[in-house]
């Protein structure tokens, strides 16, 4: 476990961790949706500007800096590629969804994915039928971590629904679709807790 918190991989999920939650606050601090998209946009463009930048200047520093969180072919072909997919979700699920469930699906991501990963990688032992690289333990971890805080903003029955399916998206979508998960989990989170709650 101590060589986790040592390596890119732990780096990058804290930085998500913290994104995820300021994302989150800001989002129920009294700012309207309006500005929240416009932020969210102007964030994803200047990152990729700044990743096109990265990727065919190389300007030392700032490889140095991404080195540190992110994973080696993403800094050599799409630098910024997970915090950029991050933001997308982010802004795809505040565009859709009410401001509740948007907020959930982000905590989803920003709680649940962690959570499975550690989970999986140091606990692990099934593999899933529908994806042999991962493992049930950690998306049964990703499922009742990422339940739990969605349970701040919507239902328990709602936000167990949302989680489970989030973090079965994660493991359908990185062998069949190849999606990004950080763009996936919220996506499908926030869409089964919206479909559950103008059914219920």
């Amino acid at each position: 476990m101590r060589t986790f918190f040592q390596e890119y991989h732990f780096k990058r999920k804290f930085a998500h961790f913290s994104f995820g939650i300021f994302l989150v606050v800001l989002m129920n601090s009294g700012l309207n949706q309006i500005f929240m998209l416009h932020f969210l946009v102007l964030t994803i463009i200047i990152g990729l500007i700044l990743s096109i930048f990265i990727k065919y200047k190389k300007p030392k520093l700032l490889v140095y800096l991404l080195e540190q969180f992110e994973k080696p072919q993403d800094v050599k072909n799409f630098p910024g590629r997970g915090s950029i997919y991050f933001t997308i979700g982010a802004l795809v699920s505040i565009a859709l969804f009410s401001k509740e469930i948007a907020s959930a699906s982000i905590l989803i991501l920003t709680f649940g994915d962690p959570a499975a990963f550690i989970v999986g990688k140091y606990y692990g032992k099934k593999k899933l039928i529908v994806n042999k690289n991962k493992l049930l333990e950690g998306t049964i971890a990703g499922t009742f971590i990422g339940t739990a805080l969605a349970t701040l903003f919507v239902p328990f029955p709602i936000a167990f629904f949302g989680a489970a399916f989030g973090m079965m998206a994660e493991a359908i979508e990185l062998k069949y679709l190849h999606f990004d998960d950080n763009f996936f989990i919220p996506f499908v989170s926030g869409l089964v807790m919206t479909l559950l709650t103008s059914l219920l």
